[in-house]
């Protein structure tokens, strides 16, 4: 399978897109200021336990606390209150990020994550992937790595299946140095605060998306330096292929990663065979529906029902890491007849889910026929990253959000210069947008090299631009 990992850095956001075969498969979208924090750690403070509760609040520094649970401590205790005491100091993980008006889930059962390997400083013994399933291949990991799990636990993904035994090595290394590093900074922390290296939004897409085996693509000179030190100093002695793009057309329309985001944003996802699919999420769970091509709902035939079920069930899998849903996921598939079929339809979601790098667990198919799947939450949803509810609308729509508009506004000047190099550039913009755009107008200007007017025009809506 051919992987490239495509990386677009801009003033508002970096955003990363991984392709297998020349289809966009995953995203991720990182802001300045408003980066996903999962896997930081924080020297924090207990500022106050619920004991009833069985959680503790604790002070990292932020704007936030964050919280603890009992289930997320690193031990056999049934009692929060008697494992730690208000004023303690800990080390902490974050678990999963802020959400809305709660603050990050934190937690002790620390986790180290690099391209193949988990490694659980705290933890013991080697753990492979179901999915590495030839005896060579196992014997040959387990060779490699029990060594270093008989005072840590290590976690094999499956892409070290395919993995060379130098890049494993260097990987294992690399993350033992890190967790040195990270108790070394931990013993000279008075204050509570982030503990370890600072990360750019680049590298954050790096840790997340980089596997190793693919090849990456990035958009600036400045990101394809930043690129190699960072696989420099996390892979010593790997040499990743890392490419400047260079050619006029901007990276993430011409490799499809741009329709694959303004796909990801609708509610109805067309089929092959005809058939659709639609995905709405909710306060509870995402429930999403598979809707048969007109001739499979006239024929009735079970066979063509599979068949766009097995069709629906790829894409499915392939929108829910795209869009970044967590939680309950509620699956509404056609209806099938034959207790085989829904075996088959089963196996090969499992199969697809397990391809996913973000856990999540198949619970099955209920007695009204509907199939629930759940999917460990850690960054947030795309949509919620890139939209905000509607004002004209209830609530009940949604709309680009000021840094989204931002982002696509600063894209589109920048197409402009490189297909018209002498073009002036000039923003009419209704009365909000023309007051933000003032305020970054001077960024803009440098990071464009040109000179930029704005002008208000009232016939706009608040997030409508045209460029003259």
């Amino acid at each position: 399978m051919r992987k490239i990992l495509l990386i677009e850095e801009g003033p508002f956001e970096t955003r990363g897109a991984l392709l297998h075969d020349d289809t966009v498969v995953e995203l991720q979208i990182e802001r300045p200021g408003n980066m996903s924090r999962v896997g930081r750690f924080y020297h924090g403070r207990v500022s106050k336990i619920l004991p009833d509760m069985n959680i503790a609040f604790v002070d990292i520094g932020e704007k936030t606390d964050g919280f603890l649970q009992l289930n997320d401590l690193q031990t056999k205790s049934k009692s929060l209150s008697s494992t730690i005491t208000e004023g303690e100091r800990l080390l902490l993980q974050v678990i999963k990020d802020a959400k809305r008006d709660k603050g990050p889930q934190l937690g002790t059962r620390f986790a180290l994550h690099g391209p193949n390997l988990i490694y659980r400083p705290l933890g013991k013994g080697l753990t492979l992937s179901k999915n590495i399933k030839t005896a060579n291949s196992r014997s040959r990991i387990e060779k490699l790595l029990s060594g270093f799990a008989e005072n840590a636990g290590i976690t094999v993904r499956t892409s070290a299946n395919k993995a060379a035994d130098s890049l494993l090595f260097s990987e294992i290394k690399s993350l033992i140095l890190e967790w040195e590093e990270i108790m070394a900074a931990k013993s000279t922390s008075e204050k509570p605060r982030p503990v370890g290296r600072s990360e750019s939004p680049l590298i954050r897409i790096l840790q997340t998306l980089f596997t190793g085996d693919n090849k990456v693509i990035v958009n600036n000179a400045a990101a394809l330096n930043a690129a190699k030190s960072y696989l420099v100093h996390k892979l010593p002695g790997i040499e990743a292929e890392i490419e400047l793009w260079e050619r006029q057309e901007s990276l993430f329309e011409a490799m499809g990663a741009n329709a694959a985001i303004d796909q990801a944003l609708q509610k109805r996802v067309l089929l092959k065979s005809g058939g659709n699919i639609t995905l709405e999420p909710t306060e509870a769970a995402v429930i999403i529906d598979v809707n048969s091509a007109s001739h499979t709902e006239r024929d009735g035939i079970r066979s063509a029902a599979l068949s766009v079920n097995l069709e629906a069930a790829a894409e499915i899998c392939r929108q829910i890491q795209l869009r970044n849903y967590t939680g309950t996921i509620i699956i509404d598939f056609i209806q099938m007849n034959g207790k085989g079929d829904v075996a088959e339809l089963s196996i090969f979601l499992q199969n697809q889910l397990e391809q996913d790098s973000v856990p999540s667990r198949m619970i099955g198919m209920t007695e009204i026929g509907l199939m629930q799947i759940t999917r460990k939450r850690t960054r947030p949803q795309l949509s919620d990253i890139m939209s905000r509810s509607c004002p004209q609308c209830d609530a009940e729509g949604a709309v680009p959000n000021d840094i989204t508009i931002l982002a696509d506004l600063y894209r589109e000047l920048r197409d402009i210069i490189r297909f018209s190099p002498g073009a002036s550039l000039h923003i009419r913009s209704g009365t909000e947008l023309a007051l933000r755009l003032e305020g970054q107008k001077a960024m803009l200007e440098r990071e464009l090299a040109r000179p930029i007017s704005i002008s208000i025009d009232k016939a706009l809506s608040e997030s409508e631009y045209q460029i003259l």
